[in-house]
């Protein structure tokens, strides 16, 4: 896929059965949920995520390789979580983290999740995330006008949406709750 538009807003959740509902009656249709795994690299300084670049390789029913960076619009950027997006489908994971690894990309993050994939036929999506310590999301993805649409339609505020990535949210409360991790886990939950 060439470089695309990632346009987006996500909403902590206490339950996502009524935000199902809602989604269905708005003509969303579920692809059922699965768990993913990613691995974000960087330079050893830290210097993709300095740049608000993003490296990452996702395992859930595929492998996928994404390139994230800022978006050249600075009023999304200022109202939306804004990215331009490039991903492509790989074969082997392994592989691919040996050779980020071996050009310098030794830093490595670790995030997992539990994800349901809701798209509907415009082509806006919307995903039910449930994530290790900080909890469950609805993140919303379109252009701005179907994505604003959708929020209200939700009964969602579209200037408390969060634009922060999971990986910031989470480094947030590992700061709030004295933990000392690196990683989101479930695993780790359990502790």
């Amino acid at each position: 896929m060439p470089t695309a538009s990632e346009i987006e807003l996500k909403f902590p959740l206490e339950s996502t059965g009524e935000i199902r509902q809602r989604l269905q009656n708005l003509g969303f249709v579920s692809g059922g949920e699965a768990f993913e795994s990613n691995i974000v690299f960087d330079t050893p300084a830290g210097a993709l995520k300095a740049g608000g670049r993003l490296l990452r390789l996702r395992r859930d029913r595929k492998i996928r390789l994404t390139w994230k960076e800022p978006h050249e619009d600075p009023a999304l950027a200022g109202r939306y979580k804004a990215r331009r997006e490039s991903e492509l489908e790989l074969s082997d994971l392994e592989t691919m983290r040996h050779i980020f690894q071996r050009m310098g990309y030794t830093l490595e993050l670790v995030y997992e999740k539990y994800r349901e994939h809701w798209v509907r036929s415009d082509g806006a999506v919307a995903e039910l995330d449930r994530l290790p310590h900080i909890g469950r999301f609805l993140e919303l993805e379109a252009e701005p006008g179907t994505l604003e649409e959708v929020a209200a339609a939700l009964g969602l505020d579209t200037s408390a949406g969060l634009r922060e990535n999971y990986m910031a949210l989470f480094v947030s409360w590992c700061r709030k709750h004295g933990r000392n991790l690196t990683d989101m886990r479930f695993e780790d939950e359990r502790e």
